[in-house]
């Protein structure tokens, strides 16, 4: 969840309105997401509108959520709008801008905070979806797309907040508790980044074929509209990767419901790889360290964004790695079900 930035919205929503020709009339701060301010803006004639205004989103990302939304013609992929000019996006200040439809409807993490979840049925459309945007590779790759490789993305960060406790002072209560935390939790913190390494090198000798991944299919960008109609949104993580690199948003108790829908979407089929799930597992725990560690210690003035920061981290330290390690043992355990794998699938 962000804070608000403080840069004028009344200047931003004109500048909007002339980039896209709009008659826009209110923006209203939406306080979801992590590394971008979310703004849901309205025109006069009621039509309600998404910006988002990010640092750190390359254009050719943008451009392959167009291409798949218009090109592929995938109707569940909510794409950037074409600005007047047939830009994605428009400068603000030090950010880019881009203004995507609004989905109104219910997120996946929305029913996740009232102690409910999708349907099996949505699951599987996601699934479905999921398997859609993966075979559209040949139609829309891009030689500027981001190649997902097996190493931890920014490990420089992660060491960083590793040698805290050795070379900061701690200048707030949150820095004094994520130091103490570290110091406290260092040894498992590179246990866990020795077995990724491990698994990464597993990773690459299976040489899967790459497609275009959405990157973070979480329950925040899974949304169902009033007429049950799955949308995908937030393409700042897409890239070429394997598809475990999705999927493994999905393993856990329904995961075979999962997989079935997703490889009979895939009509040339898929091997899948449990270390190579392993290997996402185990990222996804670092990455909330090394992210979350990251702004505590170097990058946050907020202390409401300190507290978000620290509770979220509450998750991730110690690493659990049993629970990670279950994990891959029981998607293991599924994908041994499907005889059309290869047998060394899993590692």
């Amino acid at each position: 969840m962000k804070v608000d930035n403080t840069f004028d919205k009344t200047e931003l929503l004109q500048h909007l309105s002339t980039a896209y020709g709009l008659p826009l009339q209110s923006i209203t701060f939406f306080p979801e997401g992590e590394d971008s301010y979310g703004y849901v803006v309205a025109s006069e004639t009621g039509e309600k509108y998404f910006a988002k205004a990010s640092t750190s989103v390359p254009k050719s990302r943008l451009q392959v959520a167009s291409l798949l939304r218009h090109q592929c013609n995938i109707s569940g992929v909510v794409a950037p709008l074409e600005t007047l000019e047939g830009a994605l996006s428009v400068p603000w200040q030090d950010f880019r801008v881009s203004l995507f439809p609004f989905i109104e409807g219910k997120s996946r993490w929305d029913l996740w905070k009232v102690g409910k979840d999708f349907t099996d049925a949505e699951l599987a459309q996601t699934a479905a979806l999921l398997a859609t945007i993966h075979g559209c590779t040949d139609a829309v790759a891009s030689n500027n797309l981001t190649v997902a490789t097996y190493d931890l993305p920014l490990r420089q960060e992660l060491h960083r907040v590793l040698e805290a406790p050795r070379k900061i002072s701690p200048q707030n209560r949150y820095q004094k508790q994520l130091i103490e935390a570290i110091t406290q939790h260092s040894s498992e913190i590179l246990q866990a980044l020795e077995r990724y390494d491990s698994l990464g090198r597993s990773a690459s000798v299976l040489q899967t074929p790459f497609v275009i991944t959405h990157g973070d299919p979480t329950p925040g960008n899974l949304i169902i509209d009033a007429e049950n109609r799955l949308h995908i949104i937030d393409w700042d993580g897409v890239c070429l990767g394997p598809p475990e690199k999705d999927l493994v948003s999905f393993t856990g108790e329904r995961f075979e419901m999962v997989l079935e829908s997703y490889l009979a979407e895939r009509r040339n089929g898929a091997a899948l790889h449990a270390d190579i799930f392993g290997f996402y597992i185990y990222e996804w725990t670092l990455n909330e360290i090394r992210d979350y560690g990251t702004k505590i210690l170097f990058k946050n003035s907020d202390t409401q964004q300190n507290e978000y920061d620290w509770e979220s981290l509450q998750d991730y330290l110690p690493p659990d790695r049993k629970s990670m390690e279950d994990g891959i043992a029981a998607v293991r355990n599924t994908l041994g079900r499907y005889s059309f794998l290869p047998k060394n699938s899993g590692g």
